[in-house]
């Protein structure tokens, strides 16, 4: 499984056994979960010291490539998404960007009235009409995020016909006028109940990252409200900080 190292000019040997070990991960040679050799077996499969081998998946881990269990052994971990958090994007774009393949599937589409939380983001009036829309969104065919999302009735009632297996609401809101400029969001921890763990493939009480988001035109018209659940096992966020 594993070819012996050259000592290659200018390239470590670590550094080959590390990226060995990661080429092997992107082509599912070594799959989510599984269990590596022992750094015993990998350098003797290698022909390097254990040193060196421990040096390679070192690095890994620290990238969250790889994960040690102690007294258990080494594991490939889970594949997160990092969505980057400095612009907005879209589900869509941030997979195709990481190599995922993404999917949304529309779990609810319906008219409801703004409860409290709903009416403050969106500048409405409590019990105003609005949209609701729940989605689940995959990459790879796993579960990583419960979507709920809160759109102005009056804003584009014709968004409940609309697909929306392909691309988010706020960019059909777009083709009706309402540039989205930016978004208000917080992030906290959460425990996903019953409801959550079901659809994310979870146990109950398994970590989420809870996330609320208002989505504001160019005038400053809030055009959606999101409450976003994402498997905290899977899912990532990537800012940049400016003094």
């Amino acid at each position: 499984m594993v070819a012996v190292l050259t000592k290659t000019e200018g390239v470590a040997l670590y550094i080959q056994v590390r990226e060995s070990l990661r080429k092997q991960i992107e082509k599912r040679l070594l799959e989510p979960g599984q269990k590596l050799p022992s750094e015993d077996e990998l350098a003797t499969q290698f022909g390097v010291s254990r040193m060196t081998v421990r040096q390679g998946i070192t690095d890994l881990i620290d990238e969250g490539v790889l994960y040690r269990r102690r007294g258990v052994g080494t594991f490939v971990a889970q594949f997160h998404i990092e969505r980057d958090h400095n612009r907005l994007s879209n589900f869509f774009e941030t997979a195709q960007a990481e190599g995922f393949e993404a999917e949304i599937q529309v779990l609810v589409r319906e008219v409801v009235p703004a409860k409290l939380m709903v009416a403050k983001a969106l500048g409405l009036y409590e019990t105003e009409p609005v949209i609701r829309i729940q989605s689940l969104r995959l990459a790879n065919g796993i579960p990583l995020t419960i979507y709920d999302e809160y759109v102005p009735y009056k804003l584009c009632h014709e968004l409940l016909q609309k697909d929306l297996s392909s691309q988010p609401a706020w960019l059909f809101l777009e083709s009706y006028g309402y540039k989205v400029k930016r978004a208000v969001q917080k992030i906290e921890a959460r425990l996903a109940d019953a409801e959550m763990a079901g659809l994310l493939e979870m146990e109950e009480g398994t970590p989420i990252l809870y996330k609320q988001r208002i989505v504001l035109a160019e005038d400053g018209t809030p055009v959606e409200f999101i409450l976003c659940y994402n498997r905290g096992d899977r899912y990532s966020v990537k800012t940049t900080l400016v003094r």
